[in-house]
């Protein structure tokens, strides 16, 4: 992060609206807050409406926090874990990847959360934090791809990272602050539709990342 402020001479880097779009949506289909609206619904059974939208604002505001704090010290910790950034994409790309093909198979809950969790989550233990928040929202793969940014060197690195952030956090709040009203149409159905096409895109999101830290950890494979 300190690499990032000594390099105010530097011009800044541009970042397009494109990839800004692209970014959103690969961190929204990673924290994929659609597929646990029904946990959310369950946790929130019999709260008001009141505690119902503060639930999801706290929701968002833990996955926004999350997201970006990993992405300004990630590189960081890979540094002082003595971890490269090439092995965080490879593995980062695996877990991406058992995600993505879980999500097709209609698995996805059985990989992100386990029987603990889900209990917890309904029994509202740990209150918006854990575990919807982390790990189920915030989980690995989300975490992975965002620390494997690297250094922070051009004004456009930091905005690559906030911006993405802010926005994810943001539409896990609206997900869940409309969810109650939306409940009778987003139906199991629809819900799995998503779910799928999401996870095959995600699928090849993974072996990208995979073949980037592959390049990264054996130059010779670059050609």
């Amino acid at each position: 992060m300190l690499r990032y402020f000594a390099t105010n001479e530097k011009v800044f880097e541009t970042v397009t609206g494109g990839v800004l779009v692209s970014w959103n949506w690969i961190f929204t289909v990673l924290v994929e807050p659609f597929g646990l609206i029904p946990l959310f619904l369950q946790a929130t059974g019999g709260l008001l409406p009141s505690s119902q939208r503060q639930y999801a604002r706290l929701l968002g505001v833990t996955v926004a926090v999350t997201l970006v704090g990993a992405g300004l010290i990630g590189t960081e910790v890979l540094d002082l874990l003595g971890l490269s950034l090439g092995g965080m994409r490879v593995g980062g790309g695996i877990i991406v990847l058992i995600l993505g093909v879980a999500m097709v198979l209609g698995q996805e809950k059985a990989v992100k959360q386990t029987a603990a969790e889900a209990s917890a989550a309904v029994d509202k233990q740990g209150y918006g934090i854990v575990p919807l928040g982390i790990p189920l929202l915030a989980g690995p793969a989300a975490l992975s791809y965002m620390m494997m940014h690297g250094p922070l060197q051009q004004p456009g690195d930091f905005l690559a990272i906030v911006v993405p952030g802010l926005v994810v956090g943001a539409c896990t709040w609206a997900t869940f602050h409309f969810a109650a009203r939306t409940q009778r149409w987003l139906t199991p159905a629809k819900l799995n539709v998503i779910e799928r096409l999401s996870g095959f895109l995600l699928a090849g999101l993974a072996i990208d990342m995979m073949a980037m830290g592959l390049k990264e950890l054996f130059p010779v494979l670059a050609g």
